[in-house]
């Protein structure tokens, strides 16, 4: 029971103090409010942890070395990563708060009053997760950047695979995988264009008199654009690089399959993040199917200059 409660009370400091961080390094004041209000919220929950020990005579700790250490690279990731991956990378592996706090109110060894102070705690966990996902805390267009990185990492590597098994030249592969880039942008942005003009079309039959969220809604959609083209052409460019420095033949392409392969880890991690899946499975499949996928285009490049083609 003592270890019970010891956790969940570092736990509860640890979300005080991070989202407390978070709070001052964050400009936008609406998302401020809301990770103040989370960090109340978090300290609050620690303080009743903090009587439920003084009540059972068991002393706590405080936040320890790594504890520290764990928030300060949490706020690195923030500045690098954005607030809504730092947020999940946070609760990476551990359990829903509200799930916690209701197994733990079913537990013999809390007083009545106890019971339902832990209720009371899960239904504020609840409310402060719809809090967060009502905020301009939005994982969504990073979502719509990451996957746009992603089709231009596998896409290009596939084609500048096959594209080195019939040309010699490690310009012209960087050319022919630059060409497939740039119409893939094209094509992924007039995708997202059409998409979000769909949305725009429903939404503005339903609001029709309310004229400020019809253009609110037109700023999104070119701003959704926008971030897919910037995106897609990034994740292309990575597997050209060899090609665009003048390595070619077998170094220059083994030099892509790694370059390409590391950065689909990353994007794949950073995915399966978003997704509340195993990050590091996510990464290793989606590199799995890049690296496959332009083995598979090799194999035909291969086989078409095989036979004089």
């Amino acid at each position: 029971m003592s270890d019970i409660i010891r956790k969940n009370y570092k736990s509860e400091i640890f979300d005080y103090s991070l989202y407390s961080d978070l709070a001052k390094m964050e400009r936008n004041q609406k998302v401020k409010e809301v990770l103040i209000e989370l960090a109340e919220g978090e300290r609050s929950h620690a303080e009743f942890w903090k009587n439920v020990a003084e009540s059972r005579g068991i002393l706590l700790d405080n936040l320890g070395f790594f504890d520290k250490i764990k928030l300060f690279f949490l706020k690195i990731f923030r500045k690098i990563l954005g607030l809504p991956l730092t947020i999940k990378l946070a609760e990476l592996g551990e359990i829903n708060d509200a799930q916690k706090y209701y197994e733990l109110s079913k537990n013999e060894e809390f007083n009545d009053t106890e019971k339902q102070k832990l209720l009371d705690i899960m239904n504020q966990e609840l409310v402060h997760e719809e809090v967060l996902t009502q905020s301009q805390i939005n994982a969504e267009r990073i979502r719509d950047a990451i996957y746009a990185v992603s089709d231009g990492l596998i896409e290009v590597l596939a084609g500048v695979s096959g594209l080195d098994s019939v040309l010699n030249t490690p310009f012209l592969v960087a050319l022919g995988g630059l060409i497939i880039g740039i119409s893939g942008m094209i094509s992924m942005s007039i995708g997202a264009y059409l998409s979000s003009s769909s949305e725009e079309d429903i939404k503005k039959n339903k609001i029709k008199n309310n004229i400020s969220s019809i253009n609110e809604e037109k700023n999104e959609s070119g701003e959704s654009v926008k971030i897919t083209a910037i995106s897609y052409i990034l994740g292309a460019i990575i597997p050209i690089l060899p090609f665009l420095i003048g390595i070619g033949g077998i170094f220059g392409l083994i030099t892509s399959y790694v370059i390409t392969g590391i950065s689909t880890l990353i994007v794949g991690s950073i995915i399966g993040l978003l997704s509340n899946y195993n990050p590091l499975k996510k990464g290793l499949i989606m590199t799995a199917l890049a690296i496959g996928a332009a083995l598979v285009t090799h194999g035909i490049g291969a086989i078409f200059h095989l036979f004089g083609y």
